[in-house]
């Protein structure tokens, strides 16, 4: 008897799970070791992101750039996805029939988050263009960038390969969003040197319309559901 409910218990997992687009085909030991390197990635994202964020919003509001103000609400958005992503894995490796359901909610929260940012971008670098508006950097600001455009890449490749492990499109969706992140820390650079050395004051609001549209496509993909290569 227990055996056979066991069987049945894992069938109903199964196919709840392959519904949501989640692999199974791996043993059950690897797929927990996956969910434990997505927890991993999250709370380091949290952690970066409350530092990096509060920095580059202080610099953005005496500075005045658009993108980097635009890279600290990413960072702020990305750490509330991150915070529902732990809450998502925590529940996959307590409750594994509980784990489907979950993963929607997550990817909804992820989506909406990636939606906000790009309106958010899109009406900055509007603003901006009016305007005639262009970035002033300080040191500390130039520091916390190349340390970000450093660090967030291999954060993003780290999550989207565990999302492609696990299945997971909140996990992927959140990977996008750290890419953002590490995007508009180049962008920023760039931008704040062609403004400096060519005159060049659009540059920063033109490179952010750009990534405000991948944003929004990647968030409306997200909202749709999602779709594994």
């Amino acid at each position: 008897m227990l055996v056979g409910a066991s069987s049945s218990f894992d069938q109903v997992t199964f196919r709840a799970g392959s519904r949501m687009g989640f692999d199974y085909s791996a043993p059950m030991a690897s797929r927990a070791k996956q969910v434990s390197r997505a927890l991993s990635l999250s709370v380091l994202t949290v952690a970066w992101n409350g530092l990096a964020g509060s920095i580059a919003v202080y610099a953005a509001m005496a500075s005045g750039s658009l993108s980097l103000l635009g890279f600290g609400g990413d960072a702020v958005i990305d750490s509330v996805a991150s915070a529902g992503l732990i809450w998502r894995f925590l529940v996959e490796s307590r409750d594994a029939e509980r784990a489907a359901r979950v993963e929607a909610t997550a990817e909804r929260i992820v989506g909406l988050a990636l939606v906000a940012l790009a309106l958010y971008l899109a009406a900055g670098s509007i603003r901006s263009l009016a305007d005639q508006s262009h970035p002033e950097a300080s040191i500390a600001s130039i520091v916390l960038l190349i340390a970000s455009a450093l660090l967030l890449p291999a954060l993003a490749v780290a999550k989207y390969r565990v999302a492609a492990a696990l299945g997971s499109g909140a996990l992927r969706a959140d990977s996008i969003l750290t890419a953002v992140a590490a995007s508009l820390a180049l962008i920023t650079l760039g931008s704040v040197a062609a403004a400096n050395a060519f005159g060049f004051w659009w540059a920063d609001a033109v490179a952010a319309l750009v990534v405000a549209v991948i944003v929004l496509r990647e968030g409306r993909s997200a909202l749709g559901g999602f779709r594994p290569a």
